[in-house]
């Protein structure tokens, strides 16, 4: 019998890889491939460990600057790549690609694959003047994208265009696979909704970080109250430490008095908490492309976000969703509004959001284009 072939998979949480990437693990042909999960270890570790694949607990702290920590990862990660001797790694999220690119080139993997989930933070600070920061962020893509024998996957157009325009050059080894898929079988309402709850419940599904908009979404939602609106706001999100921008605890404590908001937390399984959503309002800054939002799309719920990358390539204004300004709470307010006030309306654009995601974002359709990769070196 041939040798399978070895493919590794990193990526900067156990969380990522359970939630985004066990349908793609699932998808492989075992007799094929010899499959290795390499993340560090957090309360997703022993989930992963269900699916009955190989894993590594790798030392990474993803907040971290310090070079001695980072130094440390990179060496542990070496020892990881040369004893297993992948013939396909596939990187996720920035530190993965940078770390995982330097232990490819100098273990000599054949094949080199870059996931790009997302460029928000880079977007922003190309925005800013330069400093030491966002040239060293640069110079960390440029090594990124100019690995031997490796791909660059985007999930928008708007993140390869940028990425080439960090690399001063046509990325021809390239392809947008647009996220990580959806299972719209499962993802599908158990009954035709006709109407809204007597109180409507306006669901938040992020991590409670700035970038996802949440501060724009209270506003408008202060206003509405302002105003006699009656609904109930559904905050389906942890706080995400290991970002920088997450929500103070000041912040949190105010959010927690009001007895309009329920905060729901991380929710392992969404398809409930969809089911009984009225609306989805996501105004995040923007995405690589947002899971919730494909996801919510699939449940048909009606949903309002932001006109941004990676979320105005799932909804289509005015046909599948209605779209906003980015930052700009009275918009948001005023687009809440109109679909409370408008139930036949937001009901039809949840029912053209499923079509779309059946069309554009099925998993099957998502992992087909992903192992195509795999199968083209």
């Amino acid at each position: 019998m041939h040798n399978k072939i070895k493919i590794l998979f990193l990526a900067n949480t156990s969380w990522y890889l359970y939630n985004f990437k066990s349908p793609l693990f699932n998808a492989l042909d075992k007799d094929k491939y010899e499959i290795l999960l390499v993340a560090p270890n957090d309360s997703y570790t022993h989930f992963l460990k269900k699916l009955d694949f190989s894993f590594i607990d790798w030392d990474l702290n993803r907040s971290s600057l310090n070079p001695f920590s980072s130094f440390y990862s990179i060496v542990n990660l070496f020892f990881i790549y040369k004893n297993f001797s992948p013939d396909i790694v596939h990187h996720f999220t920035i530190k993965p690609c940078f770390y995982g690119s330097i232990i490819a080139n100098l273990t000599r993997v054949k094949t080199v694959v870059n996931s790009f989930t997302g460029l928000g933070q880079l977007y922003f600070m190309s925005k800013k003047k330069y400093s030491p920061i966002k040239i060293l962020t640069f110079y960390i893509y440029r090594i990124i994208l100019s690995t031997r024998n490796s791909i660059a996957v985007c999930q928008n157009k708007s993140d390869l265009y940028e990425l080439e325009k960090i690399s001063k050059r046509k990325l021809c080894n390239s392809v947008i696979i647009p996220g990580s898929g959806v299972d719209t079988k499962y993802f599908k309402r158990n009954k035709t909704k006709l109407a809204f709850n007597c109180e409507p419940n306006i669901l938040f599904p992020a991590r409670l970080i700035k970038e996802k908009g949440y501060s724009e979404l209270i506003q408008a939602c202060e206003i509405l109250w302002k105003e006699k609106y009656t609904f109930n706001l559904v905050i389906a999100g942890a706080i995400d430490y290991g970002n920088n921008s997450f929500i103070s605890q000041v912040e949190l404590n105010t959010l927690k008095t009001n007895p309009r908001i329920k905060l729901v937390g991380h929710v392992n399984d969404m398809k409930t908490v969809f089911e009984n959503a009225d609306l989805v309002v996501l105004p995040s800054w923007r995405e690589g492309l947002s899971k919730s939002l494909i996801e919510a799309a699939s449940m048909e719920c009606p949903i309002i976000t932001t006109d941004v990358p990676g979320c105005n390539d799932i909804i289509d204004d005015r046909v599948s969703g209605l779209l906003v300004p980015v930052n700009n709470s009275i918009e948001l307010k005023n687009a809440i509004s109109f679909l409370l006030n408008n139930v036949n309306i937001a009901l039809d654009l949840g029912r053209n959001a499923r079509k779309k995601s059946k069309l554009f974002f099925d998993i099957s359709l998502i992992n087909r284009m992903t192992i195509d990769i795999y199968n083209t070196f």
